[in-house]
Order: structure tokens, then sequence, then C-alpha cells
């Protein structure tokens, strides 16, 4: 980081967003809080040059906060920019994304926090040895309370973080229900272990993107309304209200 800064000032931001989202999901969130398009280069391999850009900021209640777009690589990315964001003076770091249901309580759409992360992938091993991590207890009451104000039902889960996208099979998936698990994605574990060693507070908000039916193994594609997103994007911002 100091030879990618050099001489100058080095950016600072009191919370970050990460959005673990393709450009739609990413800029919807970034058009609701009319952020606005931060072109020096500040993170490890993110493209402060693309339009629309993938790093945007905004100032809130006196805090500033910066969003990172397309999140897509999973526990590797995810640890760096946890890393570097502590670096660059954050406090608090917001996953924004979605996951894939393994129960039949969790349908496509629902809207969820997670409270906890069963460790299952390697990236959260270089930072802890525990087999689960959690959430920050006083950002987690602070989701409950701003869904409640929107009148957003929000279902607490643990997710399980993995990093073969195509080698997620019938025996993986009885594994991590059987470790309590109830939804998947690339991000959430590391997130959450990488906050821990860098002293950031973390939660991840999202809805349920996807569903598996372990029965029949038959998998409901992540085809959905945009309204789905709409939800996320509204709960996301009370909650960053709720922090300023």
């Amino acid at each position: 980081m100091k030879v990618r800064f050099g001489e100058r000032t080095w950016p600072r931001w009191d919370v970050g967003v990460l959005c673990f989202r393709g450009p739609g999901g990413c800029r919807a969130l970034v058009n609701a809080l009319g952020a606005r398009p931060v072109r020096e280069k500040a993170f490890y391999a993110v493209d402060e040059t693309l339009d629309p850009a993938d790093v945007n900021e905004l100032t809130l209640g006196g805090r500033r906060i910066v969003l990172v777009s397309r999140c897509l690589w999973g526990g590797p990315q995810t640890a760096i920019l946890v890393e570097e964001l502590a670096a660059l003076g954050a406090q608090v770091v917001i996953g924004y994304g979605v996951a894939g249901s393994l129960a039949a309580d969790l349908p496509k759409g629902t809207q969820i926090v997670a409270a906890s992360g069963t460790v299952t992938d390697g990236t959260s091993r270089a930072y802890t040895q525990r087999d689960e991590v959690a959430a920050d207890p006083g950002l987690m009451a602070e989701v409950g309370t701003a869904a409640a104000g929107l009148g957003i039902e929000v279902t607490p889960v643990r997710v399980a973080t993995v990093d073969a996208l195509y080698r997620e099979t019938p025996d993986d998936v009885r594994r991590w229900l059987a470790g309590g698990a109830r939804a998947i994605n690339m991000e959430t574990v590391p997130l959450y272990a990488a906050a821990e060693i860098c002293q950031v507070r973390s939660v991840w908000l999202g809805h349920v993107s996807d569903s598996l039916s372990l029965d029949s193994e038959a998998w409901e594609s992540w085809q959905r309304p945009a309204t789905m997103t709409d939800v996320t994007v509204a709960l996301t911002a009370g909650l960053l209200d709720r922090l300023t």
C-alpha cells in the first residue's frame, strides 16, 4: 500500500461497504445512496477508472463511507479488502450480497442477515482456527432495528462459505447442514474472520438468490425480480443511517 500511494495522502474512510454483487445489484445501492466515484487508485486489483465506477464514496452524518463494487471472487478478495479498509481507517465493514439457500424454509427472496458462519474455506483458516465466526453483536442489533423501522422481515442465519463454485456436492451440503449452516456464499466467513483479526466490526446482509433441494438435487436458479434487491438496498441504507 505504501508503494501504491507513494507520497500522496492516503484516503480515509470510516465505513466500508463491500458489494458482493454483479454490476446491477451494486449500481442499485450506489444510486440509492447518491455515492460519487473515487477516481484515484485505492484498493488492490480494483480498477477505479471504470465507468460506471467500482469504487464510490459518500458522507453521511459526518462519517465517510466507501462502496467497493463487484467483489465477486470470494475469500481472498474479501480478506484483502478488509485488511486494506482497516488500514485506511474503517471501523465498520458491511457486506451486501446474496446467498444460496439450503433450507426449505428459506425461499428465494428471503431477506437474511448472517449471524454467524461455518468455517469451510481456506482463506478463513489464515485468520482463525475456530469452526464458527460471528457478526458483530452491536451491528446485528442495528440491522434488526433498521429492519423493524422499515417493516422488513429479516431472518438471522448461519452461512457456510465455499471456495469451489462448481464443486458443491450433495455430501458437502449435508456436511454444511450438519454444522448448522442454512445458506452458502463465497464471502461471509472470511469477511468475519478477517474483520476480527483487523479489529473492525462487521456484518453481512442480503437475500436468498437461489436454492437447492437436497432431496431431489433440484436447483432453483437465481433469476428473480429486481424488487428483492430493492428491499436489500433499503435495509442497507437504513443500517448506514443508524450508524451515522
